[in-house]
């Protein structure tokens, strides 16, 4: 069944796919940020450590995202380096995509290596 836990990050719901009942657009692993779009974009891969943050900002700014991990890393946020670790794809809901992409750029600045 698709469960959902408070995180720490602003008291968010996240959602995680974990049996036959999870939502049909969140992927097997996948983490979303139990918000809902009828269609979805990928915007980034990024660090396994920044998905529950970034999960967790883009709810408090009403943007719908999920997360799961890439089978192989598309784009890279940080230039010139590989993301340590595993690499996870994020999708937005496609209406949302130019405000997640605005609140990416900051966030991740934040977050930094």
């Amino acid at each position: 069944m698709a469960g959902s836990a408070s995180s720490a990050h602003a008291s968010t719901q996240l959602t995680f796919s974990t049996g036959l009942f999870a939502p049909a657009w969140l992927p097997p692993g996948g983490r979303g940020n139990g918000l809902t779009a009828p269609s979805w974009a990928p915007i980034a891969d990024i660090p396994a450590r920044h998905v529950d943050p970034v999960l967790a900002a883009l709810r408090q700014a009403h943007v719908p995202a999920h997360a799961a991990p890439a089978p192989r890393p598309v784009r890279v946020l940080t230039p010139g380096q590989c993301a340590p670790g595993s690499v996870w794809r994020l999708r937005v809901g496609s209406t949302s995509y130019a405000k997640a992409e605005d609140l990416l750029m900051h966030l991740l600045r934040e977050l930094g290596d």
